[in-house]
């Protein structure tokens, strides 16, 4: 078989994988803080700044797929209407500190003073079918919208381990990039359409 007949069995066979995320409660607000998202993988998962070549000689900062996520994640919400919080705000209010579960996601929100909804996602897999020029990246995550003050998840949503086509790229880095957008557009979909862009 060649690479890319595997490539659209795999693909559908996560497209029979997805389950579609309930929509949301009519009532949620519209602030949410985006979270440091969590990274169950055991990879750290770099898209910039991983070889030596570009921690000391180009100065590169290190890029994971948790800040693909939550950046990706900000801009959708935005496009369907919420207001996310600023990430330096976030940063602050979190010290950085990656939520495990959904209680600590809770914890970490109340000790920082975030109040409101947040957005938590849980990395649970990501990798790649090559080192180069990879044809999919496998996926699989969870997200929740949680209400701070009652500690009770608003909305919830999962993608099961499931291949998301990253067809044209040359390297990892750029494939996670990819595969985070699509995602993060996949997953956060049930909120709402995307308004269109202001002039």
């Amino acid at each position: 078989m060649s690479r890319r007949t595997i490539l659209a069995l795999a693909v559908a066979i996560g497209l029979g994988c997805a389950r579609p995320a309930a929509p949301p409660p009519r009532d949620l607000p519209r602030q949410v803080a985006v979270l440091p998202p969590g990274n169950h993988t055991g990879d750290p998962l770099l898209v910039s700044g991983a070889s030596f070549f570009e921690r000391y000689a180009l100065r590169t900062d290190r890029v994971t797929v948790s800040d693909a996520l939550a950046a990706e994640a900000r801009l959708q919400l935005e496009r369907r209407g919420f207001v996310p919080l600023p990430p330096e705000t976030v940063e602050a209010a979190t010290q950085g500190r990656a939520p495990g579960s959904t209680e600590s996601a809770v914890d970490i929100a109340r000790n920082g003073g975030l109040e409101g909804l947040v957005l938590w996602i849980d990395v649970r897999r990501w990798e790649a079918d090559a080192p180069t020029h990879p044809a999919f990246v496998i996926v699989g995550l969870a997200a929740e919208l949680i209400d701070v003050s009652s500690g009770r998840v608003r909305w919830h949503a999962e993608r099961r381990p499931a291949p998301v086509a990253t067809p044209g790229e040359v390297n990892v880095g750029d494939a996670y990039l990819t595969a985070a957008h699509k995602d993060v557009v996949e997953v956060l979909a049930p909120l709402g359409p995307e308004r269109p862009a202001e002039r």
